[in-house]
C-alpha cells in the first residue's frame, strides 16, 4: 500500500520495539476482559447474560479496531501518523480520568439502576462508557503496527500476529492464577491503567519514529484488489474456530462437566493455534488427519457416562485444536503481500466475531437445546477431507476436482446424519419439555415416580408424582436440611409460627413446600422464563397462592430495596441461586451478605445459603465472612443421603445473634467447620483457585 524508499528501522531494534507494543497490547486487550466482567457482576447479575453481551461488545469493538487500521492505511503517511496520534491523545486522556477522575476503569454505574433500557443494552453502554476507548485502541494495535513494520522494513510481518497471540495467551493464563489471588480488583484496576499509560508512550514512540523514517513522504502504493473467492476463505476459516471455541465451552462446561474455570483450557488452544499456525508451521495432511480422527472421537463419545467424561472432554479439545491448526494454518497461507495485510486481519475479525456471534446469540435463539457442537463436529469433519493444495497422488487436477466433489457430498451427508442422530437421540430422551435461552437450557424430565427440573447437568428441583406426597419436601431441603432446620426454627420463636422469607433463586419453587397460610415468600428469579415454568409445571406455588416471584437479579433487587427503604423484614433469607457448580460470585461476597442480613426482621433471624457443589468448598469464605461481620455460623452438611428422594446436600446458616444456633432444633445438626482457610471475598476481591476441590 506505501512505499518508504527513505525509511528503513534498524532490524533488530525495530522488531523488538514493534514486537514489546504488540505483546504488551495484546496482554491487556484480554486482562481487561475478566476485570471488566467482575465490575460488571455486583450491578448486572445474571452472569450469562452479561459474559454473552460482554463478549459481543469485545467482538464487535475489535473488528471495529482492524476496520479503523485498515482504512487510515489508505491515507498517506502524515494523515495516518496524524490520526492516531490523535487516538493515543484521546486514549491517554481516558486513561488518566479514569486513574485520577473517580480511580477506577468505569465511572459510578448508579444511572444504569434507575435506567429503563433492557438489561442487555445498559450492560453495552456501560462497557462503552468504561473501556471503550482503551479497548479500541488497544485493537487497532496488532494490524496497524504489523502493517507499518512490513512496509517500513520491507518484511513479512504476520509473525507478529504470533507474538500477539502469545500475549493474549500469557494474560489469560496468568488472571487466574497469579492475578486475581493475590491483588484486589482496585489494585488490577490501577496497575492495568498504568501498563496502558506505558502501552500509549511506546506506540506515540513508534508514531513519531515511523514520522521521521517516513519524512515527507506521501506516496500511496495502492494494493492489488482481492477477489470475493479469497476473501470469503478468510471470513469462512476464521468463523469456524470461532462457532467451535464457544460450541466446546458450552459443551464441556454446561453440558458434561461445569468445572470452574475449565473454560479456559479451550480458551488457551484456540489461541496456541493461532500461535503455531502463524509461525509458519506446515502440517501437511497430518493437521487435517488429526481433525477427521479427533471428530470420529468425538462422535464416539458423543453419548457420555459419567466414567468416560475425561475422555469426552479429551476428545471435544482434541477436536477444537486441530480444526482450529488446520483453519489457522489455511488463512496463514492465503495470506496477502504486506500492503493487503490491514484488509486481511479486518476480514479475519469479521470472521472471528460471526462465529461468536452464531453460537453465542444466534444459537440460543434458534435452537431450543445445544446442538451447535454437533454441527460444528460435522463440519469440521468435512472440511479435514477438504486437502488443498492437491495431494501428490492426485496427477491431473480433474481428479483433484472430483476429490473435492467427493468431499463436499460427504460433507453433506455428514451434516444431514449429525442433525438426523441429535433429533431423535432427543426424542428417546424421557424429559418432555426443553427452553432455551442466555440463561442456558432447562428441561422438564418425568417418570412414574417424580417430575424433575436440570438446568445443564445440574438438578433445579424434583416433585413426587404421588398426590399424597406432591408436597413433601425433597431433594436438598428435607427438613433435616440446614434450610429445613431454619423454618421450624422460625415457626417454634413466633408466636403465631407464621415465617417471612425472602429466596434468590426460583427453580421448580421446592421451598413452597414450607409455605403455610399466613406467611409471606417473595422469590428473587433473574430468569423470566423460570416463573412459568415452576407454575405450568409443578404444583408447589399454587399450594402457596401468596407466594410473590420478582423478576431480576436477587442481589440486585435487594439493593434496590435497601437503597428505597423497602426492607424486606425476614425471618429469613435463603440464598439458594447457585447450586449449580457456576457460582455467581456476587451472590457470596461480603456485601452480598451484608445485604442479606439487613432485610432479617431481627438479630434472630437466618441467612440461608445453599452452597452444594461438585467442584468448590465454598465453607472456608463463609467462614471468613462470617467471622470479619460478626456472624454466627451453622454448617450443615448431609453427606451421602441416599434416601429418596433426599439428596445430599450442604447449607450454611448464619445469624447475627449469638443465641439463634442454641436453640433445640439445631442440637446435633453441625458439621464439622474446614480446616481450610480463605480470604473472605469481596466485591473487589473473590478468587477460585483456593477453593477447587477437584484434586
Amino acid at each position: 500500500m506505501l512505499s518508504f524508499a527513505a525509511m528503513r528501522l534498524k532490524s533488530i531494534n525495530a522488531y523488538a520495539v514493534f514486537a514489546t507494543t504488540i505483546f504488551l497490547s495484546a496482554f491487556l486487550l484480554f486482562q481487561i476482559q475478566p476485570i471488566a466482567g467482575k465490575l460488571l457482576l455486583p450491578w448486572f447479575g445474571g452472569s450469562s447474560s452479561v459474559w454473552a453481551t460482554s463478549m459481543l461488545f469485545f467482538t464487535s469493538v475489535l473488528f471495529l479496531g482492524y476496520l479503523y487500521a485498515y482504512l487510515i492505511t489508505r491515507r498517506s503517511v502524515e494523515v495516518q501518523i496524524r490520526i492516531h496520534l490523535a487516538a493515543i491523545a484521546l486514549g491517554g486522556i481516558a486513561a488518566l480520568t479514569s486513574l485520577f477522575g473517580w480511580g477506577s476503569l468505569f465511572p459510578s454505574l448508579v444511572w444504569t439502576i434507575g435506567s429503563h433500557a433492557a438489561p442487555a443494552a445498559k450492560t453495552l453502554l456501560a462497557l462503552f462508557s468504561g473501556v471503550g476507548i482503551p479497548y479500541f485502541l488497544l485493537s487497532t494495535t496488532g494490524p496497524l503496527l504489523q502493517h507499518w513494520y512490513g512496509v517500513s522494513a520491507q518484511k513479512e510481518p504476520y509473525k507478529l500476529y504470533a507474538i500477539s497471540n502469545a500475549g493474549s495467551l500469557l494474560a489469560l493464563a496468568s488472571y487466574p492464577f497469579f492475578i486475581e489471588p493475590y491483588t484486589r480488583l482496585s489494585g488490577q484496576e490501577t496497575v492495568w491503567m498504568i501498563l496502558f499509560l506505558v502501552f500509549l508512550g511506546l506506540l506515540g514512540l513508534i508514531s513519531l519514529r515511523f514520522v521521521r523514517s517516513a519524512g515527507a513522504s506521501s506516496i500511496r502504493e495502492d494494493a492489488s484488489p482481492m477477489p470475493i473467492s479469497r476473501t470469503g476463505l478468510w471470513i469462512a476459516y476464521a468463523a469456524l474456530p470461532a462457532f467451535l471455541l464457544i460450541a466446546t465451552t458450552t459443551e464441556i462446561t454446561q453440558v458434561i462437566a461445569p468445572v470452574p474455570l475449565l473454560w479456559i483450557v479451550p480458551l488457551s488452544l484456540y489461541l496456541l493455534s493461532f500461535i503455531v499456525a502463524f509461525t509458519g508451521f506446515r502440517g501437511g495432511f497430518f493437521v487435517p488427519i488429526a481433525v477427521f480422527a479427533s471428530a470420529c472421537a468425538a462422535w464416539w463419545f458423543i453419548d457420555v457416562s459419567y466414567d468416560s467424561i475425561k475422555w469426552k472432554v479429551i476428545a471435544d479439545l482434541a477436536l477444537l485444536f486441530f480444526t482450529a491448526l488446520h483453519a489457522h494454518s489455511h488463512l496463514y497461507r492465503l495470506r496477502p503481500s504486506t500492503a493487503s495485510s490491514a484488509l486481511f486481519y479486518v476480514f479475519i475479525s469479521f470472521g472471528g466475531m460471526l462465529g461468536v456471534l452464531l453460537a453465542s446469540v444466534v444459537a440460543p435463539l434458534v435452537f431450543n437445546d445445544y446442538y451447535e457442537f454437533q454441527i460444528g463436529l460435522a463440519i469440521a469433519a468435512a472440511i479435514a477431507l477438504h486437502i488443498s493444495p492437491a495431494p501428490a497422488f492426485f496427477a491431473r487436477p480433474s481428479s483433484y476436482a472430483f476429490f473435492l466433489k467427493i468431499a463436499g457430498i460427504s460433507f453433506a451427508l455428514t451434516l444431514i446424519a449429525a442433525s438426523t442422530y441429535v433429533y431423535f437421540k432427543d426424542r428417546e430422551q424421557d424429559y418432555f419439555m426443553v427452553s432455551r435461552n442466555f440463561y442456558g437450557t432447562v428441561k422438564v424430565y418425568d417418570n412414574e415416580y417424580f417430575r424433575s427440573l436440570r438446568h445443564g447437568a445440574t438438578l433445579h428441583g424434583l416433585q413426587l408424582r404421588d398426590p399424597a406426597e406432591a408436597l413433601t419436601p425433597t431433594a436438598y431441603y428435607t427438613p433435616e436440611s440446614g434450610l429445613g432446620r431454619a423454618f421450624m426454627h422460625t415457626r417454634i420463636k413466633n408466636a403465631d409460627h407464621r415465617a417471612s422469607v425472602g429466596i434468590l433463586g426460583l427453580g421448580a419453587g421446592m421451598i413452597a413446600a414450607y409455605c403455610l397460610p399466613g406467611d409471606r415468600f417473595v422469590y428473587y428469579e433473574v430468569d423470566s422464563r423460570i416463573e412459568e415454568i415452576a407454575r405450568e409445571q409443578f404444583t408447589y406455588l399454587s399450594h402457596c397462592p401468596q407466594a410473590e416471584v420478582r423478576d431480576g437479579d436477587g442481589r440486585i433487587l435487594l439493593d434496590e430495596e435497601y437503597r428505597e427503604g423497602k426492607l424486606g423484614g425476614y425471618d429469613i433469607v435463603a440464598a439458594d441461586a447457585f447450586n449449580d457448580d457456576t457460582v455467581p460470585v456476587h451472590l457470596i461476597t461480603k456485601e452480598a451478605i451484608a445485604r442479606y442480613v439487613s432485610h432479617l426482621k431481627d438479630d434472630s433471624g437466618i441467612v440461608a445459603m445453599h452452597i452444594s457443589n461438585r467442584y468448590l468448598d465454598l465453607l472456608p469464605v463463609l467462614m471468613s465472612i462470617a467471622q470479619e461481620e460478626g456472624l454466627s455460623l451453622l454448617n450443615v452438611y448431609l453427606e451421602d443421603y441416599r434416601r429418596f428422594p433426599a439428596s445430599a446436600s450442604h447449607w450454611v446458616l448464619l445469624s447475627p445473634s449469638p443465641e439463634t444456633f442454641n436453640a433445640d432444633i439445631f442440637k446435633g445438626a453441625a458439621s464439622p467447620l474446614s480446616e481450610k482457610k480463605a480470604i473472605a471475598w469481596t466485591d473487589d476481591y473473590s478468587e477460585l483457585i483456593s477453593v477447587l476441590d477437584i484434586w
